[in-house]
């Protein structure tokens, strides 16, 4: 240690003034006291990988004493592992600087600049890291992760990357990603606050402990014995087995324990067992004819349906060809009434008027229809006529010994009753030339044929 006043080299360390200058050197021992302290503790966290506390402790030296070149020198170690290689850069640039010869921070950077390939690829890695970085402010998680994969392949020591990679997973809630990540810059720095910190979050929202070492188990599971066991297993003397001999009657209770032993753990595991099997297939059979039963009769009920559906359908198109009969036979008379109207047979076109259906007519031909009507004095079938002509068929089956041919105001069965007279009269026609369709020699039957008198 050299004086702080004249610079003389201090060889009595017993001294505390400098014998040179005489200037009192008692504070400047306790700071380089403290100084090489705080070295000794940094380089025994660095050794058991604590480097975040490493790290504390050399920087806590270099502010006693900054022309601390040991400290300065694995401070640019520590910084070098942890994948911060421009932090490391630059503390042995000012160590090289403090001290340029017979310091081995030269050889340090002399190594690192003869790899010019590893030192493109951290400069690679410390842009995409930023990158990455900026990718993570402006809300693009996905392709900063992608970024700091690729990153974390290419410097493994990168503690920050595994911090920023571990925050993305968390925000997404993959938590085991994250914890994965964590443990891995753990193994870096065992004592890192970030990845503690983080670890912690991930325990809380997981409810599972992180284990960040591994039991080492020795050849039988166990830890492995301690000091006092050990001398009192070399202190325990061997003691030499004794036979016996066991009497039948020992042997048969042995054996008889063991077959009921046997018997309860076949009760007690085997018959639940199988129990619990035959009543899961009886309730799966039982499910299954329930899902038949039911898809039976969902099928029952749609064929039930489709048959009514069917009847409905079959009902309205009789429905439908009996109006269309109706129709045709309807114009079909009307046609041949017509034809009989115009050639001036007009008891013809009323035999055949009678047959048409009123209601089944069109618009169109309503005024042929009305001219006929008009000039033979009957009409067509319509709703009213239709229920009076049934009326009047059930008045004549209660009438037994009754003539159909009786002369006044009868009704035979095509229709015909005593007001044609009154229509016929009205028409202009006379009672000797049309009068009930009859004659002195005979009369017109129902279907319109010419019947004589017997």
């Amino acid at each position: 240690m050299n004086c702080m006043n004249c610079g003389a080299f201090l060889a009595d360390k017993d001294l505390d003034y400098c014998p040179h200058c005489g200037c009192n050197v008692l504070i400047q021992k306790k700071v380089e006291y403290l100084s090489k302290l705080y070295y000794n503790q940094g380089l025994e966290k660095a050794s058991i990988r604590d480097l975040s506390g490493a790290v504390n402790c050399l920087k806590q030296s270099l502010t006693f004493n900054k022309r601390n070149i040991q400290a300065r020198n694995l401070l640019g170690l520590v910084y070098f592992e942890m994948g911060e290689v421009v932090a490391a850069l630059s503390e042995w640039v000012i160590s090289k600087n403090l001290q340029p010869t017979r310091n081995i921070a030269n050889e340090y950077i002399n190594r690192l600049q003869a790899n010019s390939n590893k030192l493109d690829a951290i400069n690679e890695t410390i842009r995409k890291y930023n990158n990455a970085l900026a990718l993570c402010r402006e809300g693009h998680e996905d392709m900063a992760a992608i970024q700091l994969r690729k990153i974390l392949n290419q410097n493994t020591k990168l503690i920050k990357g595994y911090h920023l990679l571990a925050l993305i997973y968390m925000k997404n809630h993959d938590w085991g990603k994250a914890r994965r990540t964590l443990k891995k810059a753990a193994r870096i720095d065992k004592t890192n606050t970030t990845t503690l910190r983080f670890l912690r979050e991930v325990d809380e929202r997981t409810g599972v402990t992180t284990r960040l070492e591994k039991q080492k188990k020795g050849l039988f599971g166990a830890k492995g014995k301690t000091e006092g066991s050990d001398e009192i297993s070399r202190s325990t003397v061997a003691q030499p087995a004794v036979y016996r001999e066991n009497s039948r009657i020992s042997l048969f209770v042995t054996l008889m324990a063991g077959v009921a032993a046997g018997a309860a753990a076949f009760w007690f595991l085997a018959v639940p067992a199988i129990k619990q099997g035959i009543y899961r297939e009886a309730n799966q059979q039982i499910v299954k004819y329930s899902e038949s039963l039911v898809s039976q009769g969902a099928e029952l009920s749609k064929a039930q349906g489709e048959a009514k559906e069917s009847g409905d359908v079959a009902e309205e198109i009789t429905q439908q060809l009996d109006a269309e009969q109706k129709k045709s036979t309807s114009y079909q008379a009307l046609l041949n009434a017509y034809a009989a109207y115009t050639q001036n047979e007009y008891d013809a076109a009323a035999l055949e008027i009678q047959k048409v259906y009123e209601d089944q007519l069109g618009d169109d031909v309503m005024g042929i229809y009305n001219t006929i009507c008009s000039a033979t004095g009957v009409s067509g079938i319509t709703e009213d006529s239709k229920s009076e002509g049934s009326e009047d068929s059930s008045d004549s089956e209660s009438n037994d010994g009754t003539d159909n041919t009786t002369e006044g105001s009868e009704t035979d069965s095509s229709g015909y009753d005593s007001s044609y007279n009154d229509a016929s009269g009205d028409s202009g026609y006379d009672e000797s030339g049309y009068s009930d369709y009859s004659d002195e020699n005979g009369y017109y039957d129902e279907n319109g044929d010419f019947q004589y008198y017997e």
